[in-house]
């Protein structure tokens, strides 16, 4: 009879976790919050990267890649994140999320719950991929006028040039892509883009491309209004237009 009680109060203690857990999030969901800054991307595509043109990855069947997002001003419920980083890799094992660890006590639980909202974190899925891990790393991005740089921890890590047009003067920029949300994407072509993670994903490339521009989110932003999306990392070519997700 007792170990009966014993596996009923174990029952009703996983389900109640779970439902503070859920109880959570869904009020996460509510809280106002609001970020603004510059992302940096790069991936395994060609330049430019047709994922950001509607079709799927070149000249291979996947798009893998590594991204920053710098955040200049920001806050959650009033909670002030100002300078910190989000990461994320996608790739072929899945999609992890990197968060900056330099965040104090209170900026944690605030930076890691819109960091859900802006890669779309939900149960085990990170976008339309599964979710490996949520790691705290040291998140560096570096950019000026002609290049970036983003590490993620060691994991994860690019440099690029930017594509300078015809004058010389001023790079490439495709405004309003089909993947990324931000408005104008600076394009760039990768010195390296490299991975060695802890989830046994390890490749390095080169030549390859990259997308850098502002974003400013918030908990009022909706798919195709500024909501973030990812690139087609796990989606083939014979998925065509379905890749995005």
């Amino acid at each position: 009879m007792s170990k009966r009680i014993l596996v009923s109060v174990s029952s009703c203690l996983v389900i109640l976790v779970s439902l503070i857990v859920a109880l959570r999030w869904s009020i996460a969901a509510d809280d106002p919050w609001h970020i603004s800054g510059a992302l940096s991307e790069a991936c395994t595509c060609n330049v430019p990267c047709t994922c950001n043109f509607g079709q799927g990855p070149s000249p291979h069947n996947y798009c893998h890649t590594v991204y920053a997002y710098g955040i200049k001003e920001g806050n959650y419920n009033g909670v002030k994140l100002d300078g910190l980083k989000i990461g994320g890799m996608e790739t072929a094992k899945g999609n992890a999320l990197y968060l900056d660890d330099s965040a104090s006590a209170e900026q944690r639980k605030a930076l890691e719950a819109v960091a859900r909202k802006v890669t779309r974190v939900s149960g085990d899925r990170m976008g339309g991929a599964s979710l490996l891990g949520v790691k705290w790393a040291l998140i560096k991005q570096q950019y000026d006028d002609r290049q970036d740089m983003v590490d993620i921890g060691g994991f994860g890590a690019f440099k690029t040039n930017y594509i300078m047009g015809r004058d010389k003067t001023k790079p490439v920029v495709v405004v309003n892509n089909t993947e990324w949300a931000i408005h104008a994407a600076i394009k760039g072509k990768t010195e390296y883009l490299r991975v060695k993670d802890e989830y046994g994903n390890e490749y390095s490339v080169k030549d390859t491309n990259s997308n850098h521009g502002d974003f400013e989110y918030t908990e009022k932003s909706h798919p195709g209004e500024g909501w973030p999306a990812p690139s087609c990392s796990s989606i083939t070519k014979e998925d065509g237009k379905k890749h995005k997700r």
